[in-house]
């Protein structure tokens, strides 16, 4: 099978637009050339045939013919046969034997051995406007044809190009996180090793994300037990101690060990979000999963949950981790009262506090980044959030102050849009 080629295409299109507008445009030239040469030799046949009728004496009224003028001039410079008025003077001016131009006609003048002299005169109006019309012939089908071939140009080079706008248009709409190979059907011979390049580096990108996860996900498990075991070492020195310094000492290592078992269950549920896909197509309904989230929150948050169904394309298992890890760091992070609001189109999160510069905002979905906060946190959770909303087509707005306050931070998930 012949596979495509961008530039083979465009030659040969190019080439047969050319040859094709060239042909029209000759064909009609050459009818419109043909018409004035029938109309100048049809001309002179019917002056020949008045002249020969003026000669033998039945010329009739309404010669066909009469622009033609004639004037024969005898050896003894008697004129024999002249036109009458100012075209009579006109001949007096043709005195070079061959063709002359004298005013608005042309006149052939002929010197016979015997001495006399014919001239004949043509007026320039018909050879004129015939040069006028041929031309005229020959421009038409150039301006008519060229914005038609303009516009064929315009379909057939946008047609041969529509692999270049597929491939253009699906790295365009890959995230970040999404490396799979690109699959554009019938792409051009010139593309393929672009396509293929591109599909090895998303590879190499594959390979060595994967390898990142693996070793974060490894370490954050590995590290629960030690860490685990450590914490309980720490209670017990604690009750054993009897010494208040050396408590004091313990409980301040018990709070740092808490810390980092927080940090690796952060790291751990991080390098899950990661390698989560949700393409699922069918609606969930997440009002049930949010009044279970509340649950496990602290007291006193403001939640506002429809009392119906809130079904969204979003797998539940991904929304709960993505409203826990909100509501958590609005509680870190924030001040009371935290407002929490569930509807068709986002799921919101609201708390009081200090406003944060827009620089700073923009990097709190970055990984460790607490904005310059100083409050226990793993600087993970809005890293979370982001990352599921991103692998579930969703995405995440951050905003400070709270619109129409001075103060306040708001964290919004907008949700996939439904199918109509």
């Amino acid at each position: 099978m012949r596979r495509s080629s961008l530039l083979r295409d465009l030659v040969n299109g190019f080439g047969a637009g050319i040859v094709l507008i060239w042909c029209v445009a000759l064909l009609v030239g050459w009818m419109v050339l043909r018409e004035e040469l029938d109309e100048i030799y049809d001309a002179m046949l019917a002056r020949v045939a008045d002249h020969v009728l003026a000669l033998s004496g039945r010329a009739e009224n309404g010669a066909r013919s009469a622009d033609l003028l004639i004037q024969f001039t005898a050896p003894d410079g008697t004129i024999e046969m002249s036109p009458e008025g100012a075209d009579r003077a006109a001949f007096s001016l043709a005195l070079a034997e061959g063709y002359t131009e004298v005013g608005d006609m042309r006149v052939l003048t002929l010197k016979n051995s015997d001495g006399s002299v014919l001239r004949v005169a043509d007026p320039l109006k018909e050879r004129r406007e015939a040069a006028r019309e041929t031309l005229v012939g020959m421009l038409l089908p150039s301006i008519i044809l060229l914005p038609l071939a303009f516009l064929a140009t315009r379909i057939f080079i946008r047609r041969r190009l529509a692999p270049v706008r597929a491939l253009s248009a699906e790295v365009e709409g890959r995230s970040a996180s999404d490396l799979r190979p690109l699959t554009v059907q019938d792409i051009p011979d010139e593309l393929e090793p672009v396509l293929i390049a591109v599909n090895r580096l998303m590879t190499r990108l594959s390979e060595a994300l994967e390898a990142e996860r693996s070793f974060s996900s490894n370490a954050a498990h590995e590290l629960r037990t030690p860490i685990a075991a450590a914490y309980a070492q720490t209670q017990l020195l604690i009750d054993e101690a009897e010494n208040p310094a050396m408590r004091a000492r313990s409980e301040a290592i018990a709070r740092s060990m808490q810390r980092l078992s927080r940090l690796a269950a952060k790291l751990l549920e991080l390098a899950r979000a990661e390698v989560v896909r949700d393409e699922q197509e069918e609606l969930s309904d997440l009002a049930p999963v949010l009044r279970l989230v509340a649950q496990d929150s602290g007291s006193g948050h403001i939640y506002r949950i429809p009392n119906r169904p809130v079904l969204v394309r979003m797998d539940v298992d991904v929304f709960a981790p993505l409203a826990r890890n909100l509501i958590e760091n609005a509680e870190l992070h924030g001040q009371t009262p935290i407002a929490v609001r569930l509807t068709d189109d986002l799921f919101e999160v609201t708390n009081r506090g200090r406003v944060v510069p827009p620089d700073r905002l923009a990097r709190l979905t970055r990984r460790f980044e607490r904005a310059g906060s100083r409050e226990v946190g793993s600087g993970l959770g809005l890293a979370i959030v982001d990352t599921l909303a991103k692998n579930a087509g969703a995405r995440l707005e951050l905003l400070s102050p709270e619109p129409g306050r001075e103060d306040g931070f708001v964290a919004r998930v907008h949700f996939p849009l439904r199918e109509a």
